[in-house]
């Protein structure tokens, strides 16, 4: 009979995603993975395979988490231009506070391994591509209430909308300053103008 896992897998999952957002996947070694989730090698393994298998892992926790809360405003919020600005704001925001130069790991993950892995473009595109849609949905939502005009491109939009994130998040990784990051932010959401 197997024995139950002693470890609290989100709590595993979590502190991975801790070490790969600091040093990015080539820069994580095995050791730290095991000295920071408080697993052994042997039971890392068992439980998550290699550490690609983790960092695959991560990657889906990221989104389901990380990634979910910071799109949240985007889909909760009715009115769609609000949502789009509050969205824009809050991520130029929380950037701007984590204050370790983080961004995103998904960003950063595509930047780094998306060129010479497959798996990780496939989910770069991916996330992508769930981005620009909640974009596009929340530009319609404007177009209906009135709140952009209703001759805007919304595939357009929303893929230069979810392009523009991405740059406020690659801005926070480089720890650019505020008003630098504030001037990017309110250039973008002139477009909605």
């Amino acid at each position: 009979m197997a024995r139950p896992r002693a470890f609290d897998e989100q709590s595993v999952l979590e502190n991975a995603m801790n070490v790969f957002w600091h040093k990015g996947f080539e820069g994580t070694s095995v050791q730290d993975l095991v000295t920071e989730t408080g697993l052994n090698r042997a039971s890392m393994y068992a439980s998550f395979g290699d550490k690609k298998a983790l960092f695959l892992r991560v990657l889906d926790h990221y989104v389901q988490t990380i990634s979910a809360a910071r799109f949240a405003k985007l889909v909760e919020t009715t009115d769609g231009r609000q949502a789009i600005c509050e969205t824009f704001r809050n991520v130029m925001r929380n950037g701007l506070a984590e204050g370790r130069s983080m961004g995103c790991l998904m960003v950063n993950s595509g930047m780094e391994l998306a060129p010479h892995d497959a798996e990780t473009a496939a989910i770069a595109r991916q996330s992508f591509k769930r981005i620009e849609v909640m974009f596009a949905e929340a530009l319609i939502r404007a177009q209906n209430q009135k709140t952009i005009d209703s001759s805007k491109n919304i595939r357009a939009m929303s893929r230069f909308l979810a392009g523009s994130i991405q740059g406020v998040q690659l801005m926070a990784r480089r720890a650019a300053d505020e008003d630098t990051m504030r001037d990017y932010v309110d250039m973008v959401l002139t477009t909605l103008d």
